[in-house]
């Protein structure tokens, strides 16, 4: 004799099954949303350094600011700047080195 519907086990597989699912696209949900998070911190912090570049090419007096510099977000960052040794000894070339730190470290 044959009996439609599922049984208790089989009911208890299913959901394991589904569990196990839902278990794993919320892990990947999780790593792309930390992913998506890391790369805005990233962008950001790629602009303030363009932004320090471009401000020491349209005014190179910008060199004596402050070396480091606190920025919105927890950012800094720090300009250092020294002769560059191949332009055949000539110091009015500089070495312009941008440094952001993002606020947890990185």
């Amino acid at each position: 004799m044959r009996r439609s519907g599922l049984t208790l086990l089989e009911t208890m597989v299913a959901l394991v099954i589904l569990g196990l699912v839902v278990v794993g696209f919320l892990a990947v949900f999780q790593g792309s949303t930390r992913l998506a998070r890391d790369s805005e911190r990233w962008s950001e912090a790629v602009a303030y350094a363009e932004d320090a570049m471009e401000a020491v090419k349209l005014d190179p007096r910008e060199l004596l600011a402050p070396a480091r510099v606190e920025l919105r977000g927890g950012f800094e960052r720090s300009v250092e700047t020294r002769a560059w040794g191949g332009a055949g000894g000539d110091d009015s070339v500089r070495l312009v080195t941008v440094v952001v730190t993002l606020p947890d470290g990185g």
